[in-house]
Formats: structure tokens, sequence, C-alpha cells
């Protein structure tokens, strides 16, 4: 090989691997609005139920937290290794479960996914360009509906972990779970450095498995 090609050829490699170890990995925060329609047996239950939601995102990895008064639901994901940790806090009980992919399966309110028809509706939602689709839950045959945008591209998280990333991002959508809906919309996106720390586990979790969490009694 000539000289030349010898010396451009280290040139463009060297140049490549420059660029891909100071690739900058994107991170930031979602911050959610949340609606409920409840049927008249659980609407006294509203007042308990969380507003909002923060999303924290950085690479593979994502957190959301609701909070509602003293009572908080934090789960984390890492998305190329499956892993999901959800934390449940309130003022006399911290629990920790970690879900299996089949677990993960299991408790997702759509585990066999979603049928997916497009429509022709838009709008602009968070700054975004959202088009329109109708889903059905494949397991219960229930109507959803979700807005997705292709003008970005985040990883998804315990909130949209369901849906198929490849209509876009989920901009607002809806879930029906034993009558009860809830709507959940972007109300803004911000790509800043996140808090340190965020995606670790604090001290002071009892750790449980799944199934023991739903043998738990409910408390009225």
């Amino acid at each position: 090989m000539p000289i030349k090609k010898v010396v451009l050829y280290f040139v463009l490699l060297t140049s490549l691997l420059y660029s891909c170890s100071h690739k900058k990995v994107l991170e930031g925060s979602i911050t959610y609005e949340l609606q409920y329609q409840l049927p008249d047996s659980l609407k006294k239950y509203e007042l308990y139920l969380p507003k909002s939601a923060k999303v924290y995102f950085k690479g593979d990895s994502a957190v959301s937290i609701q909070q509602m008064n003293d009572e908080s639901t934090t789960i984390i994901t890492h998305k190329s290794t499956n892993f999901m940790r959800v934390l449940l806090a309130s003022r006399d009980k911290k629990i920790m479960i970690d879900y299996s992919k089949a677990d993960q399966n299991e408790e997702s309110p759509a585990r066999l996914g979603y049928s997916y028809v497009a429509s022709v509706d838009t709008q602009t939602i968070a700054h975004h360009k959202a088009l329109k689709y109708v889903l059905t839950n494949k397991v219960t045959g229930e109507t959803d509906e979700a807005w997705f945008t292709k003008e970005i591209s985040l990883i998804p998280n315990s909130l949209t972990m369901t849906f198929d990333t490849t209509k876009g991002f989920p901009m607002s959508f809806t879930s029906s779970t034993n009558g009860m809906l809830t709507k959940t919309t972007v109300k803004e996106i911000k790509f800043e450095p996140v808090p340190a720390g965020i995606f670790s586990t604090p001290k002071g979790y009892e750790k449980m498995t799944p199934q023991q969490l739903r043998e738990m009694p409910v408390e009225n």
C-alpha cells in the first residue's frame, strides 16, 4: 500500500475512534402530567393518586419517580440488561423489589403488546409534532390511544416500555385497567445533566420478591 494511503488510513481511523470515545451520552429529564377517569366506586381514591411523574434518563438507564404526600414509587430500569427495580416508600415502610424479565411481562398491563392503527390526526405536544395511533390490548381487547413523535428518540422508561419504539417516542397515551382510565402526557423535556446518584438505591429498603408483594394485605 502506498505510504500516502497508509497515512490517510490511520488519520481516518484515529478520527473515528476519537469521535466514538467522545460521543455525548444523552441525558435529561421528562415531566409528565397524570389524569384519571375512575368508576364511581373508586372516585374516593382519586385524591391519593399522583398527579405528575418525573423521569430522569441517561444512556440506557431511566428512573421514574411518582410522589404523593409522604408516599413515593420509584422505578429504575436499564434497557440493555432488562433490569427493573421498584422502590416503594411510605412514612412507615420502605420496600425494594427486583423484577426479572419474566416478572415484568407478568406484571405488564399489555404483556402480549398492542396492535397499532395509525390515524391522520396530529397535534403538537411539548413542542413536538405527534401522530395519533389507536392501540388494542392483545390480552384484554381494550382500546386506548397514544400520540408518538419521531422528532426525538429517548430511552424507554417504566411508563413507556410497553410501547413499540418503531412508532416513535410516546408523548401522550391512555391506558385502561379494570374500568380505570389513566392519561399520561409529556409536559416538558429537558436535556441537561441528571442529579448525581439518581439511579442508585438508598439504604434502608427491605427486599421483597414480586410474589411477596402481591401477597401483602391491602390496607384500607
